[in-house]
């Protein structure tokens, strides 16, 4: 054999394999009893129809997949978010987009505009 040390050509292994006339199968006889005729070609596998897809029968589960509501970005200080986040971890119920809004809705409130 050849250096242990050398890898083995898998690409030149499969060309060589390519090139080589494959051995001819003997031929069967078919039921009528005709040898000379061409083997029949394999049934052909119909493919599955692909499933459709479901349409989404969950109920809309949180506010990012509500259409009554869009995202509003605002800056404000670290501290001040890390201070309201702390806040908010003793009071149940209340998350910060909650609070942004109640907040937002009193301001409204206080200028007489209504929603």
């Amino acid at each position: 054999m050849s250096d242990p040390r050398k890898k083995e050509n898998l690409f030149a292994k499969l060309a060589a394999q390519q090139a080589r006339p494959e051995p001819e199968a003997p031929a069967l006889a078919t039921e009528s009893g005709n040898a000379d005729a061409p083997p029949s070609p394999a049934p052909i596998e119909t493919a599955r129809p692909k499933a459709t897809p479901r349409k989404r029968t969950d109920p809309v589960r949180g506010k990012r997949d509500n259409p009554t509501y869009c995202q509003a970005n605002a800056y404000v200080p670290k501290s001040v978010r890390k201070a309201v986040d702390r806040e908010l971890l003793d009071i149940d119920g209340l998350d910060y987009s909650s609070l942004v809004e109640d907040l937002l809705r009193k301001w409204l409130k206080s200028r007489g505009v209504s929603e």
